[in-house]
């Protein structure tokens, strides 16, 4: 009995071979991968800046400050490119040798010395010039030398008289090269400051030709109490 069952089964078995009734399952197709391209973001996060660093390609210039109300800093004339080109400046104080008593210059110069409003330290500041003649002048009147470095001469009408305010004299030095074309009168003001207040202007009217050189020479009496308060000259030019 057990061998015909055995039988049975090998005979199912041969015939389900035979029959290919079990297939081997086909594999399923694979879906070919198409690499994509790698898109790097466009927004890239701005680094974080820790306050007061500054970076190393970036310069800062400093601003610069107002001036104070009603004090020009400025020259005030507009510039002109045909303007004459300032060669030389200077500005010699205490030309004399040494300071001069009040009644010396009460007697060479009576308009100023007398005035009661003439100095820098006057609510309305007042300063005269005097011209190299009248300089020289002075020099030649009232030195025992006719000389800056001299003695000054002994006035009878000054012996015992008090000798304050005493004062000396500021000498401005001023060489021009004009650049006009054509001749042409100008005005050249020398801008006087103190402080950076302008305390004067002392003007006067030139012809100026291309290139050919203009010197001025001009002396400013000063109290010798007030010559440290006389600062700055700076020139403006205006053409007629």
């Amino acid at each position: 009995m057990q061998k015909r069952i055995l039988l049975i089964a090998f005979l199912v078995l041969g015939i389900v071979l035979v029959c290919g009734c079990t297939t081997p399952q086909t594999p399923a197709p694979v879906s070919p991968v198409t690499a994509q391209p790698t898109t790097l973001s466009t927004d890239i996060p701005a680094t974080p800046v820790t306050p007061g660093a500054v970076s190393p390609d970036i310069t800062f210039k400093p601003q610069g400050q107002s001036p104070a109300p009603g004090v020009v800093t400025e020259q005030t004339t507009r510039i002109q490119t045909d303007n004459p080109y300032l060669e030389y400046l200077n500005i010699r104080k205490n030309s004399y040798d040494s300071r001069i008593p009040n009644c010396i210059m009460q007697n060479a110069f009576p308009a100023i010395a007398n005035d009661p409003y003439y100095g820098i330290n006057q609510v309305n500041p007042k300063l005269s010039t005097l011209t190299q003649d009248q300089y020289d002048q002075f020099l030649w009147k009232y030195t025992e030398d006719k000389s800056e470095n001299s003695l000054l001469k002994t006035l009878a009408e000054c012996r015992g008289v008090e000798g304050n305010p005493e004062w000396n004299f500021v000498e401005i030095r001023v060489i021009l090269v004009p650049t006009n074309v054509k001749p042409s009168d100008y005005t050249i003001t020398e801008v006087v400051r103190s402080k950076g207040n302008i305390i004067a202007q002392f003007s006067t009217t030139r012809t100026l030709v291309l290139d050919d050189k203009i010197a001025l020479t001009s002396y400013v009496p000063v109290k010798a109490d007030e010559m440290d308060l006389f600062d700055t000259v700076g020139l403006t030019y205006t053409r007629q």
